[in-house]
């Protein structure tokens, strides 16, 4: 299966039409990537769930979210990330619950998933850790890219620090600026030396693979 990855942003088409706020999907469905993040290769990356504008790329906001089954019924809580909340359970997977997703307003939104970095990097990353976080997520994905993944996978390089509004740059503790794009910042290994930690003004929302098209 080919894939153009861009944060490895993988798109499911919404089951209900396409101008409808409310979407329904299988949790047999989502559980088919979210198996792979109880792997112990990679203990610092997941994979997250959200709801995403297929043509902006923007993320939609979730406004309520459930899963039912019968007489059973789980509301979620949704974070300020709007990263949907989804338990990894195999008995759920043997129940197969149908999970309901809003949105608000009438855009079309799919549910994607994406490789993403342990929501723990609140205040900045060092270089350790950044070192670290580069072959999980390379791990990861060839976990969701199965025995072929080395063929078409593009290699993780570094990091994209996601935040919801535009940010000029970030300062490390060497006093070194790292530049931004918009509300993106792309942080290699390389970037950082030994004990140098690249500091947060305010908590991401998300920290993503970097993939660079050169």
């Amino acid at each position: 299966m080919k894939r153009h990855l861009l944060g490895l942003l993988v798109t499911l088409l919404p089951a209900f039409p396409a101008f409808s706020a409310q979407y329904e999907f299988s949790y047999n469905k989502l559980f088919s990537q979210l198996k792979y993040n109880n792997a112990e290769s990679h203990p610092d990356v997941k994979v997250g769930y959200f709801m995403v504008n297929p043509i902006s790329g923007e993320t939609c906001q979730i406004t309520k979210a459930w899963m039912s089954k019968k007489a059973n019924y789980e509301a979620f809580v949704i974070p300020a990330s709007q990263e949907l909340p989804l338990p990894i359970d195999r008995h759920l997977k043997k129940v197969n619950p149908d999970v309901f997703v809003e949105t608000k307003g009438e855009q079309v939104c799919d549910i994607s998933y994406q490789v993403m970095a342990e929501p723990k990097y609140n205040a900045g990353i060092s270089s350790g850790e950044l070192s670290a976080l580069v072959p999980q997520m390379n791990a990861i994905m060839d976990d969701l890219g199965g025995m072929l993944s080395s063929w078409f996978m593009p290699e993780v390089k570094g990091i994209t620090v996601h935040f919801d509004q535009d940010v000029n740059s970030l300062t490390t503790t060497l006093g070194n600026v790292i530049p931004a794009t918009g509300r993106k910042v792309f942080i290699r290994p390389s970037d950082l030396v030994e004990d140098e930690s690249v500091l947060f003004s305010v908590p991401p929302d998300k920290i993503t693979p970097w993939l660079p098209s050169d």
